[in-house]
């Protein structure tokens, strides 16, 4: 089932009345533009806003949020406000907040200095002159964190859907990155993403997919053709697009193989690689309701209950209760 609003943000540009989804100039992106429109009902002339993919991205939200009230779905937040990715925050802060010691301490030298003479006052210039040894030695390792260290951005998730906890950062549960229509470096940027939310995560991977309006197979086939980054390509209307890809076809007087863009588009719909829109709404109604925790408390002494054995007390007997768990030793 096709997206409900999908026909409200389709329209011609003032222009030169090309569809607002099509590369001008790339001829059969607009053609098969008008096809989709036509199949979709779109009004010729229509005329819409200057920022469909914005305007998409809010209608996702306001569409998919009823359907998990218990959930949290937003548009543009970072990766990085989620528990599996908050690690990533840690050194980017740290290297924004550290400050080097060596002013204070001599501030401090100074004010120490100032004191009357004394037992006390010796004991204190003694402890801040090893203290700025100390500190001098930290701050070169903090300089040499700063220079060597790498950093690896993620780039802010168009759409997010979050399970809330208590005292700790919600859980990324799907992200969406939102492309009303495709380029070859805008495709890209989506692979880029993926990968990188597969391979920094400390935690469970979230459904990670791309939603958009984009007719052309050439460019879906970008995101969704054998890439592991992108879990699916989600089509705002994927019947009205396949009708405009047949009318493309017979106008060109082919049959069923021997059309590149038409077989490339059967491929990916056969592999399941691209969507209908309702298949995002029911992505969404199955994700898990609450956050358990990754690994339960008792999940070793579980273990071991079901090994038919009572747990090791290896702060006692730590290697001679493992041997005899192996059998080594009566």
């Amino acid at each position: 089932m096709p997206a409900p609003f999908a026909a409200q943000l389709c329209g011609y540009r003032p222009k030169n009345g090309n569809p607002n989804t099509s590369d001008n100039n790339d001829k059969f992106s607009i053609e098969l533009g008008r096809y989709l429109f036509e199949e979709m009902g779109v009004p010729d002339g229509q005329v819409v806003g200057d920022d469909p993919g914005g305007d998409m991205e809010n209608a996702v939200v306001r569409d998919l949020q009823p359907y998990r009230p218990d959930l949290v779905i937003r548009r543009g937040p970072s990766a990085l406000a989620f528990e599996q990715y908050a690690h990533l925050r840690v050194f980017p802060e740290y290297k924004q907040s550290h400050v080097k010691a060596a002013p204070h301490i001599e501030h401090l030298q100074r004010l120490a200095q100032a004191l009357p003479p004394s037992v006390h006052t010796s004991k204190l210039q003694t402890a801040l002159s090893a203290a700025e040894a100390v500190f001098e030695e930290q701050d070169r390792m903090s300089e040499r964190l700063k220079l060597y260290m790498p950093e690896e951005s993620l780039l802010n998730l168009d759409i997010t859907c979050g399970a809330t906890q208590v005292d700790l950062p919600p859980v990324l549960r799907l992200g969406l990155s939102s492309k009303w229509s495709l380029r070859t470096d805008r495709a890209q940027d989506c692979v880029s993403q993926g990968s990188k939310l597969a391979s920094q995560r400390r935690g469970p991977m979230p459904h990670y997919a791309v939603i958009t309006m984009e007719p052309r197979p050439a460019m879906l086939k970008i995101l969704a053709d054998g890439s592991g980054s992108v879990d699916y390509v989600y089509h705002l209307n994927l019947p009205a697009l396949s009708r405009a890809i047949d009318r493309a076809r017979r106008r060109r007087k082919v049959g069923d193989g021997g059309w590149s863009p038409g077989d490339t588009f059967n491929r990916l719909i056969n592999q399941g690689r691209i969507r209908d829109y309702d298949e995002l709404v029911t992505a969404v109604k199955a994700i898990p309701t609450g956050v358990g925790a990754s690994v339960p408390g008792n999940a070793v002494d579980e273990v071991e209950r079901s090994e038919g054995a009572g747990p090791i007390d290896l702060a006692l007997f730590p290697m001679q209760a493992v041997i005899q768990r192996k059998g080594l030793l009566e």
